[in-house]
């Protein structure tokens, strides 16, 4: 796969951007429907050519019409599948790669491209005990988000890598945009699940009470 075009020396990269309302995490999975002509196009050449593109939640704009502004860190993705339906829209599914930061954007019409400066994911201090402490929590979320859609989950794979384990329970929880992108934005592995064990715990008692909500014959209670 080719990756997008880099500057001789400065370490930058051009890469097409697709701001929208929402916060996408390394690891995460994407479903995308494409319908403006702008972003048919853009789509249609990362297709061509096997290329990424970046996400970016919208700090100024809508997702429609005029180009927006974008926050300054993102994630780019990768199109895993894609199908096109008639008068040349598509459904893509994509994979949250690498975060990113804009340096500066070169092009807005008529589709956004920045150049970007890819950014290395760093542990940081004390994630053996912090994974130690939030790997059940991890747990708890996917078998509860599991249940509340009627199924179970007996055995939940933990990510060993704290990077990772932190993406995929940012991924998984339902948070405000601006909490998402506080997360995205968090420079170490370390800091971002300090930051999760409190908002994890609160997930997952949420989701019991919702899955406890969802089931109102609660049959007789032996004693």
């Amino acid at each position: 796969m080719e990756e997008p075009q880099q500057g001789p020396s400065d370490g930058l990269v051009e890469l097409p951007l697709f701001p929208l309302n929402l916060v996408l995490f390394p690891g995460m999975d994407l479903p995308l429907h494409i319908f403006e002509e702008r972003y048919k196009d853009m789509i249609g050449e990362c297709l061509n050519n096997h290329t990424p593109f970046g996400v970016v939640l919208i700090k100024e704009g809508m997702e429609v019409g005029a180009p927006a502004d974008p926050e300054r860190i993102g994630t780019s993705t990768r199109i895993l599948r894609s199908e096109l339906l008639d008068q040349g829209r598509m459904n893509i599914m994509t994979k949250g790669e690498r975060r990113f930061e804009i340096v500066e954007i070169i092009q807005r019409v008529p589709h956004v491209i920045g150049r970007v400066r890819f950014l290395v994911e760093i542990e940081g201090e004390g994630c053996l005990d912090l994974v130690r402490e939030i790997a059940d929590e991890y747990v708890a979320l996917v078998r509860n988000m599991t249940a509340l859609t009627g199924g179970y989950a007996s055995r939940v794979s933990v990510p060993e890598d704290p990077v990772e384990l932190s993406y995929a329970i940012a991924a998984n929880l339902d948070l405000a945009t601006h909490l998402r992108q506080s997360l995205l934005v968090t420079e170490t592995a370390a800091t971002r699940l300090a930051d999760l064990i409190p908002l994890v715990r609160q997930g997952n008692e949420d989701l019991r009470q919702r899955i406890a909500n969802s089931n109102p014959f609660q049959g007789p209670r032996l004693n």
